[in-house]
């Protein structure tokens, strides 16, 4: 009977520890403060519309920073998501580009005749279907 409970112990013990070590990362990252970094976005335009009605979305924010001289440049946290919109001078327009995390250089494609959204799923479903023996032919 002692050893029973020895054992049970021991087992809670373990499984507290392994638990802390694993989740341990976790909860400190939750209460470290994001690293801010300034970001310069340098917007390449493929469509006839102007640089000005395009802007920056800081989708973690909602700012919005405008493109002067085809650059952007805003604070933000590292890895922010970001996605290339379409300023709320221009409402006639739509584009929202694919997001796109926060880096200190980025550029960011503007290309109307091509929509990202498309594009990113029909690469999923490529990667999805595509068969490891397809793969190891090429």
């Amino acid at each position: 009977m002692r050893s029973k409970e020895l054992y049970f112990i021991l087992a809670c013990v373990l499984t507290i520890t392994l638990g802390g070590f694993f989740l341990l990362p976790k909860v400190v990252k939750e209460f470290q403060d994001e690293e801010v970094i300034r970001v310069r976005i340098t917007l390449e335009n493929r469509c006839t519309i102007t640089d000005e009605a395009f802007v920056v979305l800081d989708e973690s924010t909602k700012i919005k920073t405008p493109f002067y001289g085809k650059v952007a440049v805003l604070r933000t946290e590292r890895n922010a998501p970001l996605r290339l919109w379409m300023s709320p001078n221009f409402p006639q327009f739509r584009y929202d580009g694919e997001i796109q995390r926060a880096k200190e250089e980025m550029v960011m494609i503007s290309d109307c005749n091509r929509n990202p959204r498309m594009d990113s799923i029909m690469k999923s479903m490529r990667e999805a279907f595509s068969s490891s023996d397809s793969e190891k032919e090429e």
